[in-house]
């Protein structure tokens, strides 16, 4: 996890499986690398494994308004349709898109956190 400007890029890695307890220490650092300044967040979950339905509800909070939007960028139909549901049954406090381009994906998180 990175920080490029106001924008914090999460590269999940490769396979990897999400419990809730990684669920927490994504937010965790989320917070501190924000320092107390809001921010978009990119996720590149291009090659994820899973994430169970109680680590995705945790991903609903925007952290007390830390994080003000997130681009989810995926690399299939099937990731695509998965976000889809993310954003229909999870409700998340704040704008989430899904993108297969990664400029894309980042250049809208830019602007989200350029408007705050």
């Amino acid at each position: 996890m990175h920080l490029d400007g106001r924008v914090i890029v999460h590269v999940i890695d490769p396979q990897a499986v999400l419990s809730p307890e990684g669920a927490r220490e994504v937010q965790r650092v989320t917070v501190e690398l924000a320092g107390g300044v809001p921010v978009a967040v990119l996720v590149d979950m291009r090659e994820m494994g899973f994430a169970g339905r109680d680590a995705r509800a945790m991903f609903s909070d925007d952290l007390g308004g830390v994080e003000l939007a997130t681009a989810l960028l995926v690399s299939s139909d099937i990731s695509v349709a998965l976000a889809g549901l993310f954003k229909k049954y999870q409700s998340p406090d704040r704008p989430v898109e899904v993108f297969s381009d990664e400029e894309e994906a980042l250049a809208w998180a830019r602007a989200r956190a350029d408007v705050s």
